[in-house]
C-alpha cells in the first residue's frame, strides 16, 4: 500500500469517503454452466485505485454492464454489492437502467458520437448526422444515466459521515458531476478524462445544447484532469468559446464565482505488473510461438483493440508499401499483429472489424509463398501473447489517429530483449513524453510510415540500443502510481 500512495496521503484519506465513478466497474459478473461467477476487471486504473477503496472501505459506483451485473445486483439492497463476496472489503454500486436505455447512453452518444468527436474520427461531409434518433438518445440514454449516476452518488455520500471525496472517470460521465453539485454545493469532485480533447473548431461538431451542458457538468469539478498539456489547452479554449472566464497562465475556469482548476496527469504503467506478466508461465509458452513465428527474420509487431481510431489499416498499408518498394527485404521480415474485437453492437465498429482482413489477405497473396507468410494476424483477448511478443518484436508500430495516451510503447520497451525500435503517431499522448526515443511519424501519412519501417530495418545496434535505455529510463521514472499520487496532493491542497 506504500508503494501506492505516499504516507501523508495515507492519513489524509483516513477521515475521507472514497467514492470511485465510472461506467466499468472493478468487477463484473458472468455465467459459466449456469452459475455466476465474477472476475476483476482489467487495466491500470483498477489495479492502481482498487487497492486504495479496499484499504478504506470505499464504493465504486459503476454501470451494470452484463445482464449478470444486474442480476446480482438486483439481489442485494440498493443494489450495493460486497466486493468479494465471501470476505467484503468494499461494495460496488451498481447503476442498473432498461438495456434499451444503456445502449442510447452508450452505443449512441458516448461511443460513437463522443468518441468520434474526440478522436477526429468523424468524416464530416458524412457524419455525424445529429437528428432526432441523436437527440432522443441524449435526453432518454445520456442524460437519464448521468442523473442516475449522480443519483447513486449521492445516496453513497449520505450513507457515510465521513467527508466525500469523489472520483468520476472519462467520459461517459460529463454531466453526472453537475447534477452532483445542484444537490451538494459543497462537495468535493474530480474528474479525469481518459481521452483526447478535442480542438475547439472540432469540438463544434456537438449542437450548442450538448456542448453547454457537458461544460457546465464539468466545471462543476473541483480538478479536471487530462493526460497531457495540449488537452489541457484545448479544453481551456472551448470554455472560452462558451463565455466562461478562462486563466490560462493558472489553467483554471471560474464560473459562479467558483474555479475549476484544469491539470495534466500522465499515466503510466505498474512495471512490476508486466513484469509477472511477462515472467509467467503462460506467457513463457506464448513466446515459443512467438519465436517459431519469427524464426530468423525481423519481426515488426503491433496490438491493438480493432476500433477505428487505432488505424489498424493504414499500418498494413504502409508495410505493404515497405514490401513494394523493397523487395530485397522479402523473406527476410514477418508482420505479426495481435488484436481483439471491440463495441461489437457498434455498426461503424462491425464494419472496420470486417475491413481489417482485407489488406492482410492482399498482402498476403501478392508477395507470400509456401515459404514466407508476410503477416500473421491473431484476433483473440491473450495478454500473455501480446507479452510474449512485446518480449520478441525488432520494431513496434503503434499509430493511431489520435489516443488519450497509449500505453503500449511503455509496457513494450520495459520488457523487450532485442532492442526494438517503436513507430510511434504524433497523435498518441505518449508521444510528448517518448519522442526522443522513438520514430515519430504522421498516422495518415502511409508513405512516411512505410518510410520509417524502412529505417527501423536499417538502424544499426547503437542506435537500437540508445533509444531503448531512454525509453526504459523514461517508463521507470515515471510510473502509475506518480499519477495517481499527483492527484491525491492535489486534492489534500484544496480540501
Amino acid at each position: 500500500m506504500t508503494k501506492v500512495l505516499q504516507e501523508h496521503l495515507m492519513k489524509f484519506l483516513e477521515d475521507k469517503n472514497l467514492i470511485i465513478v465510472s461506467n466499468r466497474g472493478p468487477v463484473e459478473f458472468s455465467r459459466d454452466n449456469g452459475k455466476i461467477f465474477m472476475k476483476r476487471g482489467a487495466g491500470g486504473l483498477v489495479s492502481t485505485i482498487l487497492p486504495l477503496v479496499e484499504r478504506f472501505e470505499g464504493v465504486w459506483v459503476s454501470s451494470a454492464m452484463t445482464l449478470e451485473d444486474a442480476e446480482v445486483a438486483l439481489g442485494y439492497p440498493e443494489n450495493r454489492v460486497p466486493v468479494p463476496l465471501d470476505d467484503p472489503k468494499f461494495n460496488v454500486s451498481f447503476v442498473v437502467v432498461d438495456r434499451e436505455v444503456y445502449e442510447d447512453y452508450y452505443s449512441v452518444i458516448s461511443n460513437p458520437l463522443l468518441w468520434f468527436l474526440q478522436h477526429y474520427m468523424w468524416n464530416t461531409p458524412y457524419g455525424p448526422d445529429i437528428d432526432e434518433r441523436i437527440y432522443d438518445a441524449w435526453d432518454k440514454g445520456y442524460v437519464h444515466v448521468n442523473r442516475e449516476f449522480a443519483s447513486r452518488v449521492i445516496q453513497e455520500v449520505d450513507k457515510n459521515d465521513k467527508e466525500p471525496l469523489i472520483m468520476l472517470q472519462d467520459y461517459h460521465l460529463y454531466l453526472c458531476p453537475g447534477f452532483i453539485k445542484k444537490e451538494m454545493p459543497e462537495v468535493f469532485l474530480s474528474h479525469f478524462i481518459h481521452i483526447p480533447w478535442p480542438q475547439r473548431d472540432y469540438f463544434k461538431i456537438l449542437p450548442e445544447g450538448m456542448r453547454d451542458a457537458i461544460m457546465e457538468g464539468l466545471l462543476s469539478n473541483r480538478i479536471l484532469g487530462f493526460h497531457i498539456d495540449r488537452y489541457c489547452n484545448n479544453f481551456l479554449e472551448c470554455c472560452e468559446d462558451s463565455g466562461y472566464d478562462v486563466d490560462y497562465e493558472e489553467r483554471s475556469v471560474i464560473r459562479d464565482g467558483e474555479r475549476t482548476f484544469v491539470k495534466s496527469y500522465p499515466i503510466s504503467i505498474d512495471p512490476e505488473s508486466i513484469y509477472r506478466t511477462a515472467n509467467s508461465h503462460l506467457a513463457m509458452e506464448k513466446e515459443d510461438l512467438v519465436k517459431r513465428l519469427k524464426g530468423d527474420m525481423f519481426l515488426i509487431y503491433r496490438t491493438d483493440r480493432a476500433d477505428l481510431s487505432k488505424n489498424i489499416i493504414r499500418g498494413f498499408k504502409a508495410y505493404e508499401l515497405f514490401l513494394r518498394e523493397h523487395p530485397e527485404f522479402h523473406g527476410r521480415v514477418k508482420f505479426l499483429a495481435t488484436g481483439k474485437p471491440t463495441r461489437q453492437q457498434i455498426r461503424e465498429y462491425r464494419e472496420y472489424m470486417d475491413k481489417i482482413s482485407e489488406p492482410v489477405d492482399d498482402i498476403n497473396r501478392r508477395y507470400g509463398n509456401e515459404e514466407w507468410k508476410p503477416v500473421e494476424y491473431i484476433c483473440r483477448a491473450d495478454y500473455e501473447l501480446v507479452a510474449a511478443a512485446f518480449k520478441r518484436y525488432d520494431c513496434l508500430l503503434v499509430n493511431p489517429i489520435a489516443d488519450g495516451m497509449n500505453i503500449v510503447p511503455k509496457e513494450a520497451s520495459l520488457i523487450n530483449e532485442e532492442d526494438g525500435l517503436i513507430i510511434l503517431s504524433k497523435n498518441a499522448g505518449c508521444y510528448e513524453e517518448l519522442s526522443d526515443d522513438v520514430i515519430g511519424v504522421n498516422p495518415f501519412d502511409v508513405k512516411e510510415t512505410a518510410d520509417a519501417l524502412y529505417y527501423a530495418v536499417k538502424a544499426d545496434m547503437a542506435e537500437r540500443k540508445k533509444r531503448v535505455q531512454g525509453l526504459r529510463e523514461k517508463v521507470v521514472k515515471r510510473t502509475i502510481y506518480n499519477w495517481i499520487n499527483e492527484q491525491f496532493n492535489d486534492f489534500k491542497k484544496l480540501i
